[in-house]
């Protein structure tokens, strides 16, 4: 073999290494965002427990869910109305952090749809946390047409709406 051959075949070798150290890159970066993307479901699920774990082992709390549920049967006390501002506030900023991983592809459409299909079902389900939910999303013009506030956004729609028809 001349200089020329060598040459050639080192060159050759230097390519495929090029290439295969990319491919390697690639699979690193795409393990990365896997694992980076299962930690963010893992954070979210997490914190979106966080209130119904405390519901089940704290008793003081546990006693503003029938007052969410039934405002009308119940004697409403300014600690109750604290606690379910509390709670409506805690939906806004965990919605934005389920906005934020879904911006950032941290999540998928279906888990954020998931999500803001849970603050839908809250909105039927608690009408307590209607009034603090409505008075955030007002307050706070950055809300204002993003999907995930959409339930709030349609419940305010709808209360319009019924408010003409009286």
């Amino acid at each position: 073999m001349t200089n020329r051959h060598w040459r050639e075949m080192v060159e050759i070798v230097g390519v495929v290494g090029i290439v295969a150290s990319l491919i390697l890159v690639a699979a690193e970066l795409r393990d990365a965002n896997e694992i980076a993307s299962t930690d963010a479901e893992l954070t979210l699920a997490q914190q979106y427990n966080v209130l119904h774990r405390e519901r089940a082992s704290n008793p003081e709390l546990a006693k503003i869910f029938p007052k969410l549920e039934s405002p009308d049967a119940h004697l409403i006390t300014a600690t109750d109305a604290s606690q379910m501002r509390g709670i409506a506030t805690f939906q806004i900023n965990f919605l934005q952090s389920v906005q934020n991983a879904y911006q950032d592809d941290l999540i998928s459409r279906k888990v954020r749809d998931a999500y803001i299909s849970d603050l839908a079902r809250t909105i039927d389900e608690w009408p307590g946390i209607r009034p603090y939910l409505a008075e955030i999303y007002e307050t706070r013009e950055e809300l204002h047409g993003q999907v995930e506030f959409a339930p709030i956004a349609d419940y305010l729609a709808a209360e319009g709406n019924s408010e003409t028809a009286e």
